[in-house]
């Protein structure tokens, strides 16, 4: 997904640069609270509590599932911004984009 991320941002024009700082901000402070969560699991197995795997499955699928989310929304962004002024293009958001 950094990949992505990362080729995303070099699509994106100078002046909406902004946007992919944004998700990248937003992509570390996940990772950040999935670091959080699984020091706060490991302490709480050292003190005999035992995780419950299907519920740290869940917790880190649903960390995926936003990032991915993230992107795809990132990426429509990204080509509402490429096709500004073609009047072919069919926007991804209906709203538009501002330049």
């Amino acid at each position: 997904m950094n990949k992505t991320l990362e080729e995303l941002q070099s699509r994106v024009k100078k002046e909406h640069q902004d946007i992919a700082k944004f998700a990248q901000h937003i992509f570390e402070e996940l990772d950040h609270k999935v670091e959080e969560h699984r020091l706060l699991t490991a302490s709480n197995a050292l003190a005999g509590i035992n995780p419950d795997g299907k519920t740290e499955k869940l917790y880190l699928d649903f960390v995926n599932e936003t990032k991915r989310t993230i992107i795809d929304v990132l990426m429509k962004t990204t080509q509402d911004f490429e096709h500004q002024g073609d009047k072919y293009w069919d926007k991804n958001f209906k709203d538009g984009v501002d330049q």
